[in-house]
């Protein structure tokens, strides 16, 4: 088990951060207990083909200790760098070459996935567990059993293209 995260702590990354590269920062942070696959997010609007920012998101699973001070600290800088770069071309940049760039700089990974796991989200969080028929590699999970048989009828695995089944 890590430390655990708050959002105090978030916010000390975020002034780093607006040091670092002398720029401001001063958005709303909330946690997500809701939040499962992304582990974080950085939101905005459109005024006038302009970037707004409203508030950065994260998952509770990813400050609860789950993870190390490395992996949350990745995420929180991850985030960011879609506020700067949005914000400094005023449009949203995704994960452009733009972007890469900037992870590069900054130290982090470009990549858009989160590739940090822990057992626990596959094994405890969801009732019915989603496999593939074939080498019975574990796809997915879901909380609802008409979620999990909707994915069953219309769905096929990517490692061997065979057909799901729950466990």
């Amino acid at each position: 088990m890590h430390n655990k995260w708050d959002i105090s702590k978030i916010e000390a990354v975020i002034q780093e951060l607006n040091k670092r590269l002398d720029y401001q920062c001063n958005l709303k942070i909330e946690i997500s207990k809701r939040a499962q696959k992304r582990m974080g997010a950085f939101f905005y609007r459109k005024n006038n083909g302009r970037i707004e920012p409203l508030k950065f998101v994260f998952a509770q699973c990813l400050l609860d200790g789950s993870y190390s001070e490395e992996v949350v600290k990745e995420v929180i800088i991850h985030e960011y760098l879609h506020y700067y770069c949005d914000t400094i071309t005023g449009v949203s940049n995704g994960h452009n070459s733009y972007f890469k760039k900037m992870c590069r700089i900054m130290g982090i990974s470009d990549s858009a996935t989160f590739k940090y796991d822990t057992k626990r989200k596959s094994d405890t969080a969801y009732k019915y567990k989603i496999y593939c028929s074939k080498c019975n590699k574990y796809i997915c999970g879901n909380k609802r059993i008409d979620f999990a048989n909707n994915k069953v009828k219309k769905y096929i695995s990517s490692c061997c293209k065979a057909k799901l089944i729950i466990k």
